[in-house]
């Protein structure tokens, strides 16, 4: 992201609790559209989010979730951390479907576990900054 551009970041700190992804997904859907992103993009981050957070809360220990707003000119970073449990944070299946789901809402993005914390980032950029390019 451009320094110059960078509008903010917004930090959230949630309870690992289902029931609140829907306060994580109501910031994404205000980034977003600061961003400038169209319905359909606004609606892919907030896919994304659900999808990150519920891989938090799966795959940690019951601590909070920390979500992190990267907001640029025309594109959002997220990235959410969590602790991990002793055993395997992610389940094979559970990683590679929430991996397939991300690849298709947004850029990029990254899920791994390293020293007992869970790592989830994503990365979007408005459709039509793609096309310029």
């Amino acid at each position: 992201m451009d320094e110059d551009h960078n509008e903010g970041r917004i930090e959230l700190v949630l309870p690992a609790d289902k029931r609140l992804v829907r306060v994580a997904r109501l910031v994404a859907s205000g980034v977003a559209t600061t961003a400038g992103f169209d319905v359909e993009e606004v609606e892919d981050l907030r896919i994304a989010v659900d999808e990150l957070c519920t891989a938090l809360v799966e795959g940690g220990d019951g601590g909070a979730l920390l979500l992190g707003f990267d907001l640029g000119d025309g594109e959002v970073s997220i990235l959410g951390t969590t602790t991990a449990t002793g055993v395997a944070a992610f389940e094979p299946e559970r990683l590679a479907l929430s991996r397939q789901i991300l690849a298709v809402v947004v850029d990029d993005h990254d899920l791994h576990t390293d020293h007992g914390q869970i790592s989830v980032r994503v990365h979007k950029r408005r459709a039509d900054l793609d096309s310029d390019a």
